[in-house]
């Protein structure tokens, strides 16, 4: 599967996107736990971030199949 990293996830990761070994469904939550293993540095954000699954926001109890695209979001605001 694929990961994109967007906004200042991009710079913690140091690339905008990244292969993940995923070979059967696995739930949202242990990809993203096996993500902060590999990028410590994502940690401070998780708490906080949106996640998408083949462009449509999922809760992280969400299962993810082999060959999607993840997309982490950070949050952002505006005025």
């Amino acid at each position: 599967m694929e990961i994109q990293f967007y906004g200042v996830l991009q710079e913690v990761a140091g690339k905008r996107s990244t292969s993940f070994p995923l070979e059967e469904p696995t739930a949202l939550v242990e990809v993203l736990e096996r993500l902060q293993e590999q990028l410590p540095g994502l940690a401070a954000h998780m708490p906080r971030l949106a996640c998408a699954i083949d462009d449509e926001i999922v809760p992280r109890t969400h299962t993810i199949e082999p060959g999607a695209t993840l997309a982490l979001l950070p949050p952002v605001s505006g005025g």
